[in-house]
């Protein structure tokens, strides 16, 4: 017998043991991350209304000018103070943590940072997002499913590779509730996070995926995050303009990759106190969202009218793409909690709408 045989228990060699197991782990995983990342969701909204940073809200308020003006300025310097003081002087990490997390500790097997310093970066990415920064909400949705899956691996189950597994059932289910997309989520925790198609995690990963799914999509009735309606390709010349709008905006989005390392870079090299540099992206956000008030937040309202014919003049979208690009690199390379997933998605299809 080897090494590995000898510390496993009768049960867990048995394979019957082990699909039950992580069955009933991924069932747990699904359920429990999917209602979290609801609340997520569900948090951020009521602080974008309670801090009319939401466009629904600025609507009710429009007869108060003076006050939807206050609310822009000091709503997201404010947010990015407090997210400062959150991560620099509470978290033993000193910094958000985010999907990079979870692929080091997958593809390492080395263990996620503190629990602490995983519910203060979520408590921060919160406060981000409800505040109006110009940040996305996915990443942090997969690192707090890859933290409440490897909880599990507290049980000492001894099943091979449970701690990777757990933390790609988490991460499937936490995008399959956001995106109401099953296959994705386990797609997404195949191809990014298990960086492999494994015949151990497929099982586990897509019951956490249609569990999250059933939860969001048939519990709670939580609607799409955008419907696109196509009427089909009229002409065939269209697949070649298609092609072309690829390339440019793979150009665009690699030059929002570099703007975003170089805006981390600056702020490295920058006098700015590591508290503050939130404080001065959430500033300059809420002074471009005097004139552009989509900017703020992940911004699905700007996302919806996009893909209606119309809803924004040319220059419109083209102030957006820049700002948008611009304020998100900035947010996130000073310090501000979030993703760059829900941001990316907003540009592209503005960029698609400009362009076509």
């Amino acid at each position: 017998m080897t090494g590995n045989e000898q510390t496993l228990p009768p049960a867990a060699g048995n394979a019957f043991y082990r699909i039950c197991t992580m069955t009933m782990c991924a069932l747990v995983i699904g359920l429990s991350v999917s209602l979290a990342a609801i609340a997520f969701v569900e948090v951020v909204a009521w602080m974008n209304n309670a801090l009319l940073i939401s466009p629904r809200m600025r609507v009710q308020f429009d007869g108060s000018p003076w006050l939807i003006t206050a609310a822009t300025i000091l709503v997201p310097a404010a947010g990015g103070l407090f997210v400062g003081v959150l991560l620099t002087k509470l978290s033993p990490e000193k910094r958000p943590l985010g999907p990079v997390d979870v692929l080091r500790g997958v593809q390492l097997a080395m263990p996620l940072p503190s629990a602490r310093a995983g519910l203060l970066s979520t408590m921060a990415a919160v406060t981000s997002l409800g505040f109006g920064a110009s940040v996305g909400q996915y990443g942090p949705l997969v690192y707090l499913g890859a933290m409440m899956g490897s909880a599990l691996d507290r049980l000492n189950l001894r099943i091979p590779n449970f701690a990777a597994i757990a933390m790609s059932c988490g991460v499937a289910a936490a995008i399959s509730t956001a995106f109401n997309a099953p296959i994705a989520g386990m797609v997404f925790a195949h191809e990014v996070v298990l960086r492999h198609y494994s015949i151990q995690a497929f099982a586990p990963t897509t019951v956490a995926a249609a569990t999250g799914y059933v939860v969001a999509n048939v519990v709670f009735e939580r609607d799409a995050l955008f419907l696109v309606q196509f009427a089909g390709v009229q002409h065939g010349y269209e697949f070649v303009l298609f092609g072309l709008l690829g390339l440019l905006a793979a150009g665009v989005a690699i030059g929002f990759m570099r703007l975003t390392l170089r805006c981390a870079d600056i702020a490295v090299r920058s006098s700015i106190s590591p508290v503050l540099r939130p404080a001065c992206a959430g500033l300059a956000v809420a002074i471009t969202a005097l004139w552009l008030p989509d900017v703020m937040g992940v911004g699905q309202e700007a996302l919806r009218f996009a893909t209606i014919e119309g809803a924004f003049q040319t220059w419109e979208l083209a102030l957006l793409v820049i700002a948008k690009i611009g304020l998100t690199a900035l947010c996130i390379g000073f310090g501000f909690a979030g993703g760059v997933f829900s941001p990316a998605l907003l540009i592209g299809i503005l960029f698609g709408a400009l362009c076509w």
